[in-house]
C-alpha cells in the first residue's frame, strides 16, 4: 500500500538536472495513451464466473484487466475480446522460478503462450519488500528467467516483464523532489532490468492508505482531488500540487530518475528510465477509519468561496464511504488523462482497484469494499467513463 508523505532531509542540488534529463528522455519514448483498466481480484465466494466477468468488462468498455495469478477459465474467456491483460506471477512461485529456468519456461508455456495475443504485461510478484526473504532476493532472477522464456518464444517486443511495487519503498517522499528509494541494493537491479528491456515499472498508488496512515499531514480533500487550490509547492522544482495522487506519482518518478539518471564514469547516461504505470489505485466504500476531532494538517488549505458562493473542498467525516469512493474514481479517471506536474501532458496508464467487492480478502475491513461492482454485477457508482 502507498506510503505516507514524510518530511525529509535536504536533497542534493543535482535534483533539477536529473528531473530535466528524465523529462527529456521521455520525449524520445513512445507516447502512451492513458489506457484505463480494472484489477480483477478473485478473493470472494460469491463472485461471478470468469465468462460473466469478462462479459462485464466488455459491456462497460473496460479495455484492460489486471489478474493477480493465472486462472485458465479467465485466460480462455479473454480470447478474442480485445481486452489487454496484465498477468501476475504469484509471490509464492517466485523462488522456484528464480532457481530454475525450466520452471520459468513451463510457467510461460502454460500461462502465456496459448494466450499471448491477450497479454500485455507479466507482473512478477506484487508488493515485495526487501525484508521479504527469500522472495526478495529471488525477484530479479525470477524476472530474468521469465524474460528469457519470453525471448525464446519470440515475444520480446509484444509482452513486457515487470513487477508491481508499493510506494512504501520510497523514502523522503515530501516534497516529491526529495524522493528516493530506501534500499538501492534491492531496487537498482530491478530498475536496470526494466530499463534494459524497455519495460514499465508497475506501482500501486493508494492515496486512501496514505491518508489513513497520516491524517495529521494529509487532508481528505487533498486525497480526493477536491482541494480548493494549490496545497503545496515543491521548492526545488516550483511545481504546484493540488492532489495526493500527483504527489505520490511524482515522488516515484523522481526516485526512478535518481536510480537511472546518475552518470557513469564516462559521463554518459544509460537508457531512458522506465515508464511508471499506476497498476492499482482505488478507494473503499466501507470499513475505513473516521476522522475525529480537529487535527492540524500541514498541507491543509483554508476553504474559500468560489462559483457564486459555493464552497470547494470541505470533505470531512468518515473516509470510506460510497460518496467518497465515487468522487475518487470519477476524479482519478479524468485526471490521469492530463499527467502530473512533472509529467504534464503525458497520460498515465492506470488500473482501477478493483472490479468487485471481495468478501474473503484478508486485512482491514476496508480491503473487502474496493469494488466498482457488487458481486451481483451491479455498478456501485453508476456509469463511470472508463472506456
Amino acid at each position: 500500500m502507498a506510503a505516507s508523505l514524510i518530511i525529509p532531509p535536504m536533497a542534493t542540488a543535482s535534483l533539477m538536472f536529473i528531473v530535466a534529463f528524465v523529462l527529456l528522455s521521455l520525449q524520445h519514448t513512445d507516447i502512451v495513451v492513458a489506457q484505463l483498466g480494472v484489477c480483477y481480484g478473485r478473493n470472494g465466494n460469491n463472485l461471478p464466473n470468469a465468462q460473466a466477468t469478462t462479459d462485464l468488462y466488455n459491456y462497460y468498455g473496460i479495455g484492460a484487466m489486471r489478474l493477480y495469478a493465472p486462472d485458465q477459465s479467465t485466460l480462455q474467456a479473454l480470447q478474442g475480446t480485445g481486452i489487454e491483460l496484465t498477468l501476475g506471477v504469484p509471490n509464492e512461485d517466485i523462488q522456484c522460478i528464480a532457481c530454475d529456468q525450466q520452471t520459468a519456461n513451463e510457467w510461460v508455456e502454460t500461462n502465456i503462450i496459448p494466450y499471448a495475443t491477450s497479454i500485455k504485461y507479466i507482473a512478477v510478484g506484487n508488493e515485495i519488500h526487501p525484508s521479504d526473504e527469500p522472495t526478495a532476493s529471488s525477484l530479479h532472477p525470477a524476472m530474468q528467467n521469465i524474460q528469457n522464456a519470453i525471448n525464446s518464444n519470440n515475444l520480446t517486443g509484444q509482452i513486457k516483464v515487470s513487477t508491481a511495487i508499493d510506494t512504501s519503498l520510497i523514502v523522503n517522499s515530501y516534497p516529491p523532489s526529495k524522493a528516493e528509494f530506501g534500499n538501492l541494493s534491492f531496487i537498482t537491479p530491478i530498475i536496470d532490468f526494466l530499463t534494459s528491456n524497455n519495460s514499465p515499472l508497475l506501482v500501486n498508488i493508494q492515496p486512501y492508505t496514505s491518508y489513513v496512515n497520516n491524517q495529521k499531514d494529509i487532508t481528505l480533500d487533498f486525497a480526493l482531488f477536491t482541494a480548493c487550490g494549490t496545497v503545496f509547492t515543491d521548492g526545488e522544482t516550483g511545481k504546484e500540487y493540488q492532489n495526493l495522487f500527483d504527489a505520490i506519482y511524482d515522488a516515484v518518478f523522481v526516485a526512478v530518475g535518481k536510480v537511472v539518471g546518475s552518470p557513469s564514469q564516462n559521463g554518459k547516461y544509460r537508457k531512458p528510465p522506465p515508464r511508471v504505470v499506476a497498476s492499482e489505485s482505488g478507494w473503499p466504500s466501507k470499513g475505513g477509519f473516521s476522522k475525529k476531532g480537529r487535527r492540524h494538517h500541514r498541507y491543509h488549505r483554508h476553504h474559500r468561496q468560489v462559483n457564486g458562493g459555493l464552497e470547494c473542498g470541505g470533505a470531512s467525516g468518515e473516509a470510506a464511504t460510497p460518496e467518497n469512493a465515487k468522487m475518487y474514481y470519477t476524479n482519478l479517471i479524468k485526471h490521469v488523462k492530463k499527467g502530473t506536474p512533472l509529467t504534464e501532458g503525458e497520460e498515465i496508464e492506470t488500473y482501477l482497484f478493483a472490479m468487485f467487492d471481495e468478501d474473503e480478502k484478508p486485512g482491514d475491513e476496508s480491503e473487502r469494499f474496493y469494488g466498482l461492482f457488487t458481486p451481483d454485477q451491479q455498478p456501485k457508482y453508476g456509469i463511470l467513463d472508463i472506456c
